[in-house]
This record gives structure tokens, C-alpha cells and sequence, in this order.
């Protein structure tokens, strides 16, 4: 099913899929970038074991739960922003094993205005959907940004009429800048805050009308390592995810007593197209002549506390999971780091 959710709002630009730029490197005049700028941790995630199934199962059906994962989520509804690919899809694919019906929210526009790299694509957005209901699950999808809570409301109001709850809202959406921050347009720095800051907002007011009434509800931020310290390069971009963790934990005050649990994963730098593409790696390496997200990786890993420069969408995905299932009922307001090791620096 896909479903335009913003046919009121033709001419509001859409927004971006995934926040994946993590602890990116900062380049100094002849040094790319330090050990210290990319951080970021191999991270094992908690299993979430739920009732085993009966004795009597046949040989293949272990086979099954270990493909699919457990299924701790069946019945539950997971609302994801930003999911056509990277960290959105990677999250859809990990709650949709798990059991979870899956919604997908996604700007699937191949262009943003004042954003200098490409967005996921309506085919993106379509392969989505084919690959989540691969593993057993239900998935609308959706065409919308984030910036419009009304046109988020409406894909909410069907993933209930559909599916009969919210029960999982993923605020995944985000876009960046990089440079010098007196180089920032006045239209480059809204962009950042109206979709990273004010869209959370947005998809939280969206998402909390839904489950105050039924008195229970997860909402789960993707920040990013970049939302626990300085970045000269991604100023702007830092800035928002800080402003998003302050806003996840005032979210965890405000609705606690309504069974709202409120948490942050701070990914580091994650191989998706968000970071890889020609106009990120060109202001990371300046000087290299054909930048690679493979070297940015490698000058990474010669600075961690573990041999890992890098995180895949899974890694992401694997925590999100955590802060969706039962293991973490009575956890609210915390902010967990996938950042192999880079915040071990850190205050604690």
C-alpha cells in the first residue's frame, strides 16, 4: 500500500531519510582528521528473548525463529521516519522480525532544497515495503515530511484503523550541512532545525495523540554521536542532534506518567547514503582526489578503542530493537551510544 500523506502540503519540501553521520572527522589544513573526531563502539545488543515455543516444535521451526528473530512484537505497530532505506530500513526490518507491522514515513523524493546531496527515492520507498512484508509482517507506506504533523497524524490515524495501535514511533528523519559555520546560508540552517528538531517534535506530538489514549508507547530518537560533542565541520548539524536529546529526555518528563517511554540511540558513523556521497566525503577529505566512505572508515578505525571504523544500519537497528521490547519496561529518558568506543572520551 503507498499512500501520499501530504496531498494538501504540494509545494512544503520533503525531508531526509536517515541520520547516520555519526562522529564524523573534522579536516585541519593538511590533516584530515584526528583519531579523536570519529568515535563510536562495536556494540552487542541485549537479545530479546521472548516465550520459547512449545517442545513439540518441528526441526524447521528453530530454523524459522532464527531467521525471523523472535517475535516479541506481534501485534505491535511500529510508525518510522525516514524509513525508505539506511537506518529507517534497517530499524523497519529488525522490529518487522520481531513481529511488528511496520508503517513507513518517507519524503521519497530524489531531491531538498538546501540539502547538497541525494534523498531516498519513491522506488527506494517501494523496495522498502517489498522487503519488510518479506519477513512475515504487514506495511503501509507513505509519502510525507516530517515538518507537517497533520499530514503525519493522518498516516498514524490509518496505521490504527489498520492495525489497531501505535505502539512504536522510530523519529528517524534528519539532513545535515558541512562547512565553516560562517558559510551557512540562513535557508541551510533552517533546514537542519526545522527537520531535525522541529519535525521530532512534530512526529512526537503526532504520535503521542495516539497513544495517550491507550495509555502505553515507545518513542525511540536517533541522534547521533554528534549529539554528544563538538564538531567543527558539522556545526550545524551537531547542534540539532544535541537539541534532539534535550527534547527526547523533556518528552521521557512529559509523558511517563501515561506509559510513554521516551529513549535515544546516538549512532556513530553508519555506512548508509547519508554519509556516503560525493558531497560529505568531498568536505571530509578535501584533499584527496577521490574520496571514499572506506577511507574515512579506515582513518576512523586507527583511532578506536576496538578495531571498527564504522557501524552498518543493523548496528542501529539491533539497539532501536532494544529500547522496543521488553527488556527495557521501565527505562525512560536515557541516551544509549553505538559509537565504538568514541564517547569512552568523553564526560562521563
Amino acid at each position: 500500500m503507498h499512500k501520499d500523506a501530504d496531498q494538501s502540503h504540494k509545494n512544503v519540501p520533503p525531508t531526509r531519510d536517515e541520520a547516520s553521520l555519526g562522529a564524523l572527522p573534522v579536516p585541519g589544513r593538511r590533516q584530515v582528521l584526528t583519531a579523536t573526531a570519529l568515535g563510536a563502539i562495536a556494540m552487542t545488543a541485549p537479545s530479546l528473548l521472548g516465550k520459547r515455543r512449545a517442545a513439540a516444535q518441528t526441526a524447521e521451526e528453530p530454523e524459522r525463529d532464527q531467521e525471523l528473530g523472535d517475535r516479541e512484537l506481534t501485534g505491535k505497530t511500529a510508525f518510522i521516519t525516514g524509513g525508505a532505506r539506511g537506518i529507517g530500513l534497517a530499524t523497519a526490518e529488525e522490529l518487522a522480525k520481531a513481529g511488528a507491522n511496520i508503517v513507513l514515513y518517507d519524503v521519497a523524493s530524489r531531491t531538498l532544497p538546501h540539502v547538497p546531496y541525494p534523498v531516498a527515492t519513491e522506488s527506494d520507498l517501494e523496495q522498502a515495503k517489498v522487503q519488510v512484508e518479506a519477513l512475515g509482517v504487514r506495511c503501509l507506506t507513505f509519502k510525507g515530511d516530517v515538518r507537517d504533523r497533520e499530514a503525519q497524524m493522518r498516516a498514524m490515524q490509518e496505521a490504527v484503523n489498520t492495525f489497531g495501535s501505535l505502539d512504536i514511533a522510530v523519529v528517524n528523519a534528519g539532513v545535515s550541512q558541512a562547512g565553516a559555520i560562517e558559510e551557512f546560508s540562513s535557508e541551510e540552517i533552517s533546514t537542519v532545525f526545522e527537520i531535525n528538531v522541529a519535525g521530532a517534535v512534530k512526529t512526537t506530538q503526532a504520535a503521542v495523540s495516539f497513544m495517550k489514549p491507550q495509555g502505553s508507547g515507545r518513542i525511540i530518537f536517533i541522534s547521533s554521536a554528534l549529539g554528544r560533542m563538538g564538531n567543527e565541520l558539522f556545526s550545524i548539524y551537531a547542534s540539532s542532534k544535541w537539541a534532539m536529546i534535550g527534547f527526547a529526555k523533556s518528552a521521557a518528563l512529559a509523558y511517563g506518567q501515561f506509559n510513554i517511554l521516551c529513549n535515544t540511540v546516538a549512532p556513530g558513523l553508519v555506512d548508509t547514503p547519508f554519509a556516503d556521497n560525493d558531497f560529505i566525503l568531498s568536505r571530509m577529505l578535501p584533499e584527496a582526489p577521490n574520496p571514499t566512505f572506506e577511507m574515512v572508515s579506515e582513518m576512523s578505525r586507527s583511532g578506536s578503542p576496538i578495531p571498527v571504523g564504522h557501524l552498518d544500519p543493523i548496528d542501529v537497528a539491533k539497539a532501536v530493537l532494544f529500547f522496543a521490547g521488553s527488556a527495557t519496561d521501565k527505562v525512560t529518558g536515557e541516551v544509549l551510544d553505538v559509537s565504538y568506543g568514541s564517547l569512552a572520551r568523553s564526560i562521563a
